[in-house]
């Protein structure tokens, strides 16, 4: 659990630069610049023990700030063996898989809902004090698993914290003409679930409210969802010109951007100097900058290397299955 705001600000400038670095040789990845906050400040609050299941806007920088090593999950994204899965898998997510940590692997948004709330589930089950926590977008809350997910959580009293990563955008569907009701909070409270607003742009706020509602998880007091607005700055991929919204929308959200927010309280408050914050900057970018660099030279994987961990898999689970038949 990460709660030190300069540890915060760490996660979220790292991930940005990691996010650039992808942007400027990848015109399909789908940046978060912008919503760092609610990723950033999310992830921080679990323990290790806890499951963490990221959307896919900002996969990367959860996985980073879950420990992820900058360089393999470069790597990843460009399909070299080096990467954590060692090329099997190219997209928004290929960091590490522990501890307890669940990428989405397929362009079906939702189904990071069931399996958080599956884990939540077995973490009640197991009696060990631990909870699971999923985010994702105000498109993805449009979908029908999310309510059959609150539902069983409302039901169960399970451990789990749903996290809305409101954006205001599903792709170019902006949130107000998508949604109806009005505010996401209550979609929640109609299941008897803990629901409340943060200001996603904050990153302190987001962590402080991820933090409490966990240790309601751990605790046995249910589960939680936290509606995080926040906005997307960047297009809905890197190449995207966002033609189909107003500039100055996203000006006006600039001004309140998270990375800058945090810097610029934390000089305020004397806990950092401005020379402190460039000093960061810098350290993050060139460790970023030299990550690129031994990640593009390294090689993509030959065909030999596609199914070996598959096959073990696959007689690990032939195993299983005959020991059941002959029990």
């Amino acid at each position: 659990m990460i709660t030190e705001p300069t540890a915060l600000l760490r996660h979220m400038m790292l991930g940005r630069a990691v996010e650039d670095a992808i942007g400027r040789i990848s015109g399909h990845y789908h940046p978060a610049r912008g919503e760092e906050g609610v990723i950033a400040g999310s992830f921080a609050a679990l323990n290790d023990n806890d499951y963490g299941l990221p959307h896919y806007r900002g996969a990367t920088i959860a996985s980073l700030t879950r420990g992820a090593d900058v360089r393999r999950s470069l790597a990843g994204i460009l399909g070299k063996i080096t990467g954590y899965t060692r090329g099997r898998q190219r997209g928004d997510f290929v960091g590490r898989f522990a501890p307890n940590f669940f990428g989405l692997f397929s362009g079906t948004l939702g189904p990071s809902l069931g399996y958080a709330t599956g884990a939540a589930l077995s973490c009640k089950l197991d009696g060990g004090g631990r909870a699971a926590m999923v985010t994702f977008g105000d498109g993805t809350s449009n979908s029908g698993l999310l309510y059959e997910c609150l539902n069983m959580a409302s039901m169960l009293n399970l451990p789990v914290v749903f996290v809305c990563q409101n954006n205001q955008y599903a792709v170019s569907m902006p949130a107000a003409r998508s949604i109806g009701g009005g505010a996401l909070a209550a979609r929640a409270r109609a299941f008897g679930i803990e629901a409340l607003d943060v200001d996603g742009n904050d990153v302190t706020a987001v962590n402080d409210a991820v933090h409490t509602a966990l240790e309601r998880a751990r605790a046995g007091q249910g589960a939680t969802f936290v509606h995080a607005l926040t906005y997307r700055v960047s297009g809905h991929w890197a190449s995207d010109t966002c033609a189909y919204r107003d500039p100055a929308e996203s000006v006006a959200w600039q001004e309140r951007d998270p990375v800058a927010m945090l810097q610029n309280r934390l000089v305020r408050s004397g806990a950092m100097t401005q020379a402190g914050v460039d000093a960061m900057t810098a350290t993050s970018e060139a460790e970023v900058a030299a990550a690129m660099e031994l990640a593009l030279a390294d090689p993509l994987p030959d065909a030999s290397e596609v199914t070996p961990e598959i096959d073990a898999y696959a007689e690990s689970a032939q195993s299983v299955l005959s020991a059941k038949e002959h029990a």
